[in-house]
């Protein structure tokens, strides 16, 4: 079973984030070496081979950067725009309007892109790059093995691609306008706001607005966030009076038209009232005597197509809004909309981090001796190691919902690690519906052998109970789990800002070969981990099986009980 790459760990994710928003500021919105940045990023923080970065070109896909991959596939990509149709990774993105991944080309009959057979890939995600709702371009990466993105690589994926669509929003803007320059400023200015490493976001929404504020020649402004399913002020310029900012605190906004701010909701679009004292569906005449404001402006701060807050400006004399002034207010509201979205992703990948650390608490005792960084350094030890897969995963992500599959994934998760951990061992990596542990190292157990049994069983039992909870919502799933012993080389694997403690060699191969023939609630173990428990356990011998990456059969028992 392929094992998807371990996704990458919040302070790489933010530190990757600063670079390319450094990149953009630095570049004085010169498009080429911001997308070359962006391309170069998203590949390294996703370990992938190539990265590519199309815009859309009337009805085909040109190719504009790229990092990695081989200076044939570059040239071919080049003479070769993509069109619009199920063949490449770039017209599936366009014609579904969502990422979009290819496990295997070589296995994908309908693909005809160049990919495959020019650049030497197997494994292609492809995410749409969008503007103001419209779909301009497409962003990619590829890998030369089959093995897929996993779901927080595509989210980290996506939001690259939202900042090369802020990028080439910004530079386009600032191309058409004479007041290229100030804009720049301003734009760099939030920018860098959102870039520095501390990632406070009401700083950032407030040079959002004060930037906005003033550049759309506005005489005030305001940002309302969603939180908690309710619009709250974030943000206001310094003259907003607090009679005006007492009212809105106590509303609660839902979409419709009786104020600005549910008129956005509803429309989801830019919304712009000449004179609020001529608007007859206006309803909030006590707002507008505490402001004081005529002309209005209101933009939403769209994640996804859905409102997460609403950026509005006003002057208190009735005069219009400009075309490239409605279009600048909406890049801050992009702008303000993506730095929620950033704090959003890293506060979950810090949370889900803090939780899956407790699962090898014996790693973290290693960064204080002497003795735990040799180990770190790489080290041999005889290891039992433990994989579990789920049976029926596949059909079950298939048709649920991203919640429904995320809970039944942390009762999983929650349910193997602590069983795991409490008996000594040390959690690797959680994959989606995999699991490893081993036992033995860093921290030796007596009998690892019989105690990897144990938890087997352990985990089987508690599998029971919560397979029959998700069976009473319909979700059909069972457990399977393979187990082998043996000597394996242990240490620190990854990259400077982002390091897994792990194991490799044969017994991990056996292990995991094991768990992809066993069926739901069996535990399979191998000869050499039989030889070391037959005394004290109840096994059924299995005929010999035939394993991919061993050469000969391969002797299988299928756990029933320990004896008492």
């Amino acid at each position: 079973m392929a094992e998807p790459a371990a996704p990458p760990a919040e302070p790489a994710a933010l530190a990757a984030v600063g670079r390319v928003l450094g990149a953009v500021t630095g570049a004085s919105f010169e498009l080429q070496p911001i997308l070359d940045r962006i391309a170069t990023e998203a590949a390294a923080l996703c370990r992938a081979e190539t990265a590519h970065v199309f815009l859309i070109d009337g009805d085909h896909f040109k190719f504009v950067a790229a990092s990695g991959g081989t200076p044939e596939h570059g040239e071919y990509e080049r003479a070769h725009p993509d069109p619009i149709d199920s063949g490449s990774i770039n017209g599936r993105v366009a014609l579904s309007g969502h990422p979009v991944q290819v496990a295997d080309l070589a296995a994908d009959a309908d693909y005809r892109g160049s990919g495959y057979t020019v650049g030497g890939y197997r494994t292609l995600l492809g995410v749409p790059i969008r503007s103001n709702g419209e779909l301009i371009g497409s962003f990619g990466l590829g890998r030369t093995t089959v093995l897929p993105f996993s779901d927080q690589e595509i989210e980290l994926v996506s939001l690259f691609a939202d900042q090369a669509a802020i990028a080439i929003h910004v530079a386009r803007l600032l191309t058409e306008t004479h007041e290229a320059l100030e804009r720049e400023s301003a734009v760099s200015g939030v920018l860098q706001s959102i870039s520095r490493s501390t990632f406070h976001l009401d700083d950032v929404l407030q040079t959002v607005i004060d930037n906005a504020t003033r550049l759309s020649h506005a005489d005030e402004g305001n940002i309302l966030r969603e939180e908690g399913g309710r619009f709250r002020l974030a943000a206001y310029t310094a003259g907003v009076p607090e009679a005006f900012r007492n009212i809105l605190d106590q509303l609660v906004f839902q979409p419709e038209r009786g104020t600005i701010t549910g008129r956005v909701l509803l429309e989801q679009r830019p919304v712009h009232i000449l004179d609020i004292t001529t608007d007859a569906e206006y309803r909030l005449p006590e707002a507008r005597e505490a402001a004081g404001f005529r002309t209005v402006l209101a933009v939403p701060l769209l994640r996804d197509g859905v409102p997460i807050g609403v950026l509005v400006v006003w002057r208190l004399q009735v005069q219009p809004f400009t075309d490239p002034e409605i279009a600048l207010l909406t890049t801050f509201a992009d702008q303000a909309a993506l730095a929620i979205a950033n704090v959003q992703l890293f506060e979950t990948v810090e949370r889900q981090r803090t939780e899956l650390a407790r699962f090898a608490p014996q790693v973290a005792g290693l960064l204080t001796s002497a003795e735990g960084e040799q180990l770190l350094a790489g080290h041999r030890r005889e290891i039992s190691a433990m994989f579990c897969d789920l049976r029926g995963f596949t059909a079950f992500a298939e048709t649920a919902e991203p919640e429904e599959l995320l809970g039944v994934l942390r009762e999983y998760h929650a349910a193997v690690g602590e069983l795991s951990v409490a008996a000594g061992g040390t959690v690797e990596h959680f994959a989606g519906d995999g699991l490893m542990v081993f036992f033995n190292d860093p921290a030796p157990v007596p009998d690892h052998q019989l105690a990897a049994v144990r938890t087997a069983l352990e985990v089987r039992d508690r599998f029971v109970g919560l397979a029959a909870r998700w069976h009473r919502r319909g979700y059909e799933l069972g457990l399977g789990i393979g187990i082998a012993s043996g000597y394996a080389t242990l240490g620190r694997i990854g990259l400077e800002g982002r390091y897994d403690y792990g194991a490799m060699g044969v017994v991990v191969n056996l292990a995991s070969r094991l768990s992809d023939i066993a069926e739901a609630g069996q535990i399979l173990i191998s000869q050499r981990h039989f030889a070391a428990v037959e005394d004290q356990v109840t096994a059924e011998e299995r005929p010999a099986v035939t394993l991919k990456g061993f050469g000969r059969p391969v002797p299988v028992w299928a756990i029933e009980a320990v004896r008492p």
